[in-house]
């Protein structure tokens, strides 16, 4: 009989542990957070895809391998066909073997494949290496998430990562093509944003990752001082719902970075505020592309309240680019 109920504990300890693990701790060290961007990976199920996507695997491995960071995020248009799972497996495989922390947003393709995003949001959330979360179901979409970066010397808040899911079609040619974040959306992060300043007595710097870039990207885009790949037009939303402004208005977020647009790879400034795209990781094409396949690198400093970031790829890194608070 205690033979029977030791067996019993152990299998409910197996079911319970899991959930009630604790969630990696993102803090500074050393005044120094690093961050690397993976984008439109396209992992693909079709067989003729295979080298491709194990191409993009051990790009992301070598690119962490050689950068350390103490983030992956990987905004969207990441695992789009059938067989979603295996594709989810594989994109995160480098994260989980060399135990790096990471976070995801959603695309637009994210939306085709067989798994539908809150399965595949459930689905992550096993790994105990994920992250992502959600803001719940009163807010629109799926992986809304706020991340704390908490300072070397104490508790407090340094930093602050937004996730935003830029959802993907509108499916009414009078509203454009692509979707657009929503108020709800818009209203979540402003609570957030008030929520962690009453919290330290202060503002908190922030960064914000999406998939599909704002309007305002093509405005940076046409900029002369604007650093990077800028071949190819803006494709975002024709609406614009109003998320910039309340960036402006919250004074906390210093940067935004996206992707969905596969030749471009620019960051430039609007109102003080940095708009950039990360660069291209996935090597399955979507269309004539014209950019090596790599990542954005992105560092923060603690004390200067100073971003550097960067294009790294197999070849090396380029395009760096700072900004202070």
């Amino acid at each position: 009989m205690k033979k029977v109920q030791v067996l019993l504990v152990m299998l409910l300890l197996a079911v319970a542990l899991p959930s009630l693990a604790k969630s990696p701790e993102l803090k500074f060290r050393n005044d120094n957070f690093k961050i690397i961007q993976f984008t439109d990976i396209h992992w693909n199920s079709d067989h003729k895809y295979k080298i491709y996507n194990d191409s993009t695997e051990m790009m992301m491995r070598q690119v962490i391998e050689a950068e350390k960071p103490d983030l992956v995020i990987i905004t969207g248009d990441i695992s789009v066909s059938k067989g979603a799972k295996e594709g989810w497996d594989q994109v995160t495989r480098p994260m989980t073997d060399l135990k790096v922390p990471f976070a995801v947003t959603f695309g637009n393709h994210d939306t085709e494949s067989d798994m539908p995003k809150l399965e595949a949001l459930k689905y992550l959330q096993s790994n105990p290496f994920n992250l992502t979360q959600d803001s719940g179901e009163e807010v629109d979409g799926v992986g809304n998430s706020t991340l704390a970066v908490k300072s070397s010397e104490s508790d407090k808040d340094s930093w602050l990562i937004y996730l935003f899911d830029s959802h993907a079609y509108t499916n009414d040619s009078i509203m454009g093509h692509y979707d657009w974040i929503k108020k709800s959306q818009i209203d979540w992060y402003v609570d957030q944003s008030n929520k962690f300043t009453e919290k330290n007595s202060e503002v908190v710097p922030a960064l914000a990752f999406f998939h599909i870039p704002l309007p305002e990207y093509e405005y940076v885009r046409n900029q002369k001082s604007t650093l990077g790949n800028h071949s190819e037009e803006v494709c975002s939303p024709q609406i614009n719902s109003g998320l910039f402004w309340a960036f402006l208005q919250q004074k906390d977020v210093m940067a935004t970075f996206v992707g969905h647009d596969h030749n471009d790879d620019f960051i430039g400034s609007l109102a003080n505020i940095h708009l950039a795209y990360g660069r291209k990781s996935g090597y399955v094409t979507a269309y004539k592309e014209i950019l090596e396949r790599g990542a954005r690198v992105i560092e923060l400093h603690e004390k200067e309240k100073e971003v550097r970031t960067y294009i790294r790829t197999m070849s090396g890194t380029s395009l760096e680019y700072s900004f202070k608070k």
